[in-house]
């Protein structure tokens, strides 16, 4: 039982710190050539803890966190609170399923899921203020799911879970 309370207080730890480094990725001025490249750092980081562990980061974790990304963005209000409760409320509902494809797989999952968020994105853009949609903005989503493989094995090495269901 100790051992149980260890690991969870441990697994929560490692969430906190790897959300913070990801917001902390999202925040970074990257060149403009680069920019529509770079993922969604701290939509990969809901993504994996929604398959490793549906039952400590919910719908409402990834809720809060998008919530708190807007604020640092100031962005429109549960814009990203939004889009990424939509992606770990999908994710948790096939975790038990995407854990079993094959890693190339999951890589396409990642993608369609990155795709997506992009596009509840753009949608709430266009209708608030009508940002127009440009075919560079779904360059994140497809370098977002062909860097899944590193995402995860860095983030299997973080969690150090014995019993991790993603590894």
């Amino acid at each position: 039982m100790a051992n149980d309370a260890a690991s969870g207080k441990r697994s929560e730890i490692a969430i906190m710190v790897t959300v913070l480094v990801a917001v902390l990725l999202s925040m970074l001025n990257y060149h403009p050539s680069i920019q529509s490249m770079i993922p969604n750092w701290v939509l990969l980081i809901v993504i994996y803890w929604c398959l490793a562990t549906p039952d400590q980061f919910s719908m409402f974790t990834a809720w809060g966190i998008g919530l708190f990304l807007d604020i640092l963005d100031l962005a429109i209000l549960g814009q990203h609170a939004l889009s990424f409760a939509l992606a770990a409320l999908i994710v948790s509902a096939v975790s038990s399923r995407a854990l079993h494809y094959s890693l190339w797989l999951q890589c396409l999952f990642v993608m369609g899921i990155s795709i997506l968020v992009i596009g509840l994105e753009i949608w709430i853009n266009h209708l608030a203020f009508g940002y127009e949609i440009s075919t560079l903005n779904w360059q994140s989503g497809v370098v977002a799911g062909l860097i899944w493989p590193a995402i995860r094995t860095i983030l299997n090495k973080v969690s150090r879970n014995p019993d991790s269901r993603s590894d």
